[in-house]
């Protein structure tokens, strides 16, 4: 059987972390291990996952050093440097969602798929995501379609660069993609960094038509889902200095990874992908 390491970063999760940890324990693949690493979180989520280390201590690697990263992006990088090389496969974990049950055996139907037909390519797999309130209630079947974007997307670097249809907490990598990962800090987060990484090599990406977690919204999300239109899209842009802060981020993320060589042809594949999301049908 597949060994899978899942990695959680944490910081001040207590309110729905036990959640989090016990639909791990509940999925119906059972060969993994969870990695943890906390940023020095100043309420109870050191406590909770010390007493699942403790009950759970062949399932949980708690990586107790007080060390701060600095944000979630940096502690997730933290913990790709830090786990062993005896793991098949890789999953992200966030600390307030609910895994389905067959989450991690469904994904990985998908990702052995690709890997018997491309053995030596780094691959990444994902899957959609059932959008929730704090209290559970479905806000959204579909996070895809909540969003207005299209996981084909992840098949062309250019759509994939201008937006980001990949969320950490679903994505699946074999071993050659987190080899493959280099931390930026132009990047705005870790998953579409790998994910961009994974694509410019030649790498494969593959998805799983399917909410397989239950994404939780509440007031503290560092990254959070809302129902957008192309009208909430254009006033969102009117708002030129968010606006403006966050494409210029996207931007010297992607020059970084030499995907766009100057702001024109980076503005002009952003309105493309406008189009596609919101107008082609």
């Amino acid at each position: 059987m597949k060994l899978i390491y899942i990695l959680l970063a944490t910081y001040n999760g207590e309110k729905y972390l036990r959640d989090q940890l016990d639909s791990l324990l509940k999925q119906t693949y059972q060969n993994w291990v969870l990695w943890i690493h906390d940023d020095n979180s100043n309420d109870n989520t050191v406590n909770i996952i010390r007493e699942y280390e403790r009950k759970y201590p062949s399932k949980i690697e708690f990586l107790d050093d007080d060390i701060s990263t600095g944000g979630a992006k940096e502690n997730f990088s933290y913990l790709i440097q830090k786990i062993d090389n005896n793991f098949d496969y890789v999953m992200f974990c966030d600390q307030d969602d609910i895994w389905l049950d067959d989450k991690i055996k469904k994904t990985l139907l998908k990702m052995e798929e690709v890997d018997r037909n491309f053995q030596k390519s780094p691959i990444v797999i994902f899957t959609d995501l059932i959008v929730v309130d704090q209290n559970l209630k479905i806000l959204a079947e579909s996070m895809w379609k909540y969003q207005k974007v299209k996981p084909i997307f992840s098949q062309d670097i250019y759509r994939l660069a201008t937006c980001n249809v990949i969320t950490g907490c679903t994505m699946m990598l074999n071993k050659l993609a987190i080899r493959e990962y280099n931390f930026s800090k132009n990047a705005l987060m870790h998953d579409w960094s790998i994910a961009l990484q994974v694509l410019k090599i030649g790498g494969k990406i593959a998805y799983v038509n399917e909410g397989l977690i239950l994404y939780r919204q509440h007031s503290f999300n560092v990254c959070g889902a809302k129902n957008i239109t192309l009208i909430s899209y254009l006033n969102h842009i009117r708002q030129f200095n968010n606006s403006l802060e966050a494409n210029l981020s996207n931007y010297n993320m992607l020059k970084e990874l030499q995907i766009f060589t100057n702001i024109f042809s980076f503005i002009f594949s952003k309105i493309k992908t406008i189009y596609f999301r919101f107008i082609k049908k």
